[in-house]
């Protein structure tokens, strides 16, 4: 009997351990309501499918392409929406999705590299150090002649050399790549120190790379095919590698129209498969994206309004409201956290259905709630909360936005020029897909 009743027991004990574990105090709540991408367990216990207020599928899409692709392709994905629209949760769905077909590497890229200054150079220097990484961790070693050619040339550009290496990487570096890191991912770790050093040093490395970029790109994509030949042997049903580039969509448009028009050819022309997500304000770019890639595939800000193009203000749809409220009902106990149940349907109708800016909002909410030795959170902290984004946006805005702003209330539609660009990357405007496609002032804004 034990032993048959064993293994409902173990089931029991583990579905109990992922349920939601909600908040009934305010400092419990404001902890739970981070803005980080929900990983791991918390991605079991707290995500909250918002397909039907989306009325997109990015990810369903990418997994169509990453499902047909074959052995030995290799394909560049991009990957979009406003930034805190949750397309980093939607990331680390796809990398506990992907892992068996794949040898995933996802990578945030603002750890890397400076978003403001990024170049496509600097995409090869991150793939070639953690490709690295990757065959150490699965026991695998180049061909010692292909990394022999590497690193022989990389001396000539830096002048470094396995000792000097050795001797000049510092503890941060042995933090990050772990004292056993092989030499190529040290130096590319220097070489990636030096670039975000002084601007002197920046412009001696990126200008030689630029020169000698068929040969950077044909190195990198040797040690690609060489690592995709020994993990297919190790791992005979492998795909091959993934690189997700979570976080480029943090860059500002004209390092975007670096990155994605004036060198989308380098990106393109690596041996793996890349997923890159790039500013919302790309799909807007009079040069067409489409032109250099597959179709974006767009993570849409969830739809809390009722779309009327003759109406300057718009009601909102009250039944999308509640779903969104669920993303803080799926953490917080709102009986013992909230004074009322409406305020959390408040936040959601300030935020627009930007999920960041919802939990940025409440946290503030639960945040003055707390300092003013409240028990719960009421009507006056919530308006507190928008308040603040609201001030913030006020203070990033430039007076010719407003006039773009109040067009677009009216037209539903963003203009096609920089500004339009840049309202949309700041999240000024918000773009909602799907069935149909539109753009609305942020209700912080």
């Amino acid at each position: 009997m034990l032993a048959l009743l064993l293994p409902f027991w173990i089931t029991t004990v583990y579905m109990a351990s992922l349920a939601p574990q909600r908040a009934t105090t305010l400092k419990e709540a404001f902890r739970i309501c981070d803005v980080a991408p929900l990983a791991g367990e918390d991605l079991k216990r707290y995500y909250v499918p918002l397909d039907e207020l989306r009325k997109s599928e990015a990810v369903e899409f990418v997994s169509a392409q990453l499902e047909f692709q074959d052995q030995g392709q290799f394909q560049c994905i991009l990957f979009t929406g406003h930034r805190g629209s949750g397309k980093s949760t939607e990331l680390k769905r796809l990398q506990q999705q992907w892992h068996q077909e794949f040898e995933v590497i996802y990578l945030e890229v603002d750890d890397e590299t400076d978003l403001n200054d990024a170049r496509y150079t600097d995409i090869y220097l991150i793939i070639i150090k953690h490709l690295g990484l990757r065959m150490q961790k699965l026991g695998l070693q180049f061909e010692p002649q292909l990394l022999a050619n590497f690193e022989v040339w990389f001396n000539e550009i830096t002048n470094e050399t396995e000792d000097t290496v050795a001797k000049s990487v510092n503890a941060e570096a042995e933090a990050s790549l772990g004292a056993e890191a092989p030499f190529l991912a040290k130096l590319i770790f220097k070489l990636q120190a030096q670039i975000k050093g002084s601007r002197t040093q920046k412009r001696k490395i990126r200008d030689t790379l630029q020169k000698e970029v068929s040969r950077l790109k044909s190195d990198a994509n040797a040690l690609l095919q060489d690592a995709m030949n020994k993990l297919q042997r190790l791992k005979p049903n492998s795909k091959g590698f993934l690189v997700i580039f979570d976080n480029l969509d943090r860059v500002p448009p004209e390092v975007g129209d670096h990155l994605f028009f004036d060198y989308s050819s380098q990106l393109r022309e690596l041996r793996c498969t890349t997923l890159f997500t790039v500013p919302i304000s790309v799909l807007c770019s009079p040069r067409n994206v489409s032109n250099a890639f597959e179709q974006p595939n767009l993570v849409s800000m969830p739809n809390v309004y009722k779309l009327n193009r003759d109406k300057v203000n718009l009601d909102f749809n009250e039944e999308a409201v509640a779903k969104l409220a669920t993303l803080l009902e799926s953490r917080i106990d709102i009986d013992a956290v909230f004074d009322d149940r409406e305020q959390t349907l408040e936040l959601v109708r300030h935020s627009g259905g930007h999920v960041r800016q919802l939990f940025q909002m409440a946290r503030l909410a639960l945040q003055k709630a707390y300092t003013q030795k409240k028990e719960k959170v009421t009507a006056d902290e919530v308006t507190y909360g928008f308040k603040q984004l609201q001030f913030a946006f006020e203070r990033a805005a430039r007076e010719n936005h407003y006039g773009v702003m109040a067009q677009v209330c009216v037209d539903k539609d963003i203009t096609k020029d920089d500004v339009g660009q840049l309202l949309l990357f700041s999240t000024a405007v918000l773009e909602y897909n799907g069935d149909d496609r539109w753009n609305y002032p942020n209700q912080a804004e």
